[in-house]
């Protein structure tokens, strides 16, 4: 049965009828690439959050123009980071391009402000996201939304791929087209429930 936090946030999505096979807390694995920014839709702003990014963004130039040593050693260490993949340090994440349903899963996951994580889900009809779209900065309470959803028959094999000491909860959703993409569970204990809930 799934972690009773994780099926509480999925069960208002459930259709009349539908029945919950399993869910997991997750995160896209590492060494999935951010999908380029012209693929991706924006979070929509409310006023209160256009009002206050304002006086943010100029204090953010105040900055880089009084101290410009901290800002380009910042943006030194940022090039060096982003020099070497992640995928170079966590192994391969994704197979497929981003017009495959992995790669539409991954986009999906980074668009309108997803953090590339939720609770994945698997119904007896089909497999969703519940996703928190609530500003990183609201400590009010989650806005959880179904953002991602395929028919059960979408995803054709989930295998479990624990790799190191940070991947211990991954699990690797092989999609219709041939392509796949890794997923890590928040606990490792999550991950072969979850992998069984796609066999059942």
């Amino acid at each position: 049965m799934p972690d009773t936090s994780d099926q509480d946030r999925v069960t208002p999505f459930l259709q009349a009828g539908e029945r919950l096979v399993g869910a997991a807390a997750f995160e896209l694995a590492p060494g999935i690439p951010r999908p380029p920014e012209r693929l991706l839709t924006p979070r929509p702003q409310n006023a209160l959050e256009r009002r206050i990014a304002k006086p943010f963004a100029a204090l953010a130039k105040v900055q880089a123009a009084l101290n410009p040593l901290s800002t380009a050693a910042g943006a030194a260490q940022e090039a060096m980071e982003d020099a070497v993949p992640d995928s170079l340090w966590h192994g391969r994440g994704m197979g497929g391009d981003w017009g495959s349903a992995a790669g539409r899963f991954v986009v999906r996951m980074h668009d309108r402000g997803a953090l590339g994580r939720g609770v994945l889900a698997v119904t007896d009809r089909r497999v969703l996201a519940v996703v928190d779209l609530s500003p990183v900065w609201n400590v009010l309470g989650r806005e959880d939304a179904v953002h991602w959803q395929e028919p059960r028959a979408a995803v054709t094999d989930a295998r479990r791929n624990a790799k190191g000491v940070t991947q211990r909860g991954r699990v690797d959703l092989f999609f219709h087209d041939g392509s796949w993409t890794g997923v890590v569970t928040d606990f490792a204990t999550k991950a072969d429930p979850l992998a069984a809930a796609f066999r059942s």
